[in-house]
């Protein structure tokens, strides 16, 4: 991987029922204060239309390294221990570009 080639951070979560807008409020949170990280490019908080427990993170880092240095931020640290308990299921999985598209707007 080049130097240029960002790194994708994809996490699925299937988030307890009770605890959906607890998790939220938190999830929000740690993506607004995630991009304003010199290393992150991206960070969405996405939910599955068919199933709102269902939850995606998407974050794109410049490397492997700023992603480390990610989850050694306060705003991580207090997010994953208030999550936790909020989580039923945590899949993570890392991602190459084959190629981004973005319309300029």
């Amino acid at each position: 991987m080049s130097a240029s080639t960002p790194y994708i951070n994809a996490v699925e979560l299937d988030i307890v029922p009770a605890a959906y807008e607890a998790f939220k409020a938190a999830a929000l949170a740690n993506a607004a204060a995630s991009v304003k990280e010199p290393g992150c490019r991206q960070f969405d908080v996405l939910f599955e239309e068919s199933d709102p427990h269902h939850v995606l993170l998407y974050e794109v880092y410049d490397d492997a390294a700023a992603l480390a240095a990610h989850r050694e931020t306060p705003h991580f640290k207090t997010y994953w221990e208030v999550s936790g308990p909020m989580i039923a299921k945590r899949v993570p999985r890392h991602f190459a570009p084959i190629g981004f598209h973005a319309k300029a707007r």
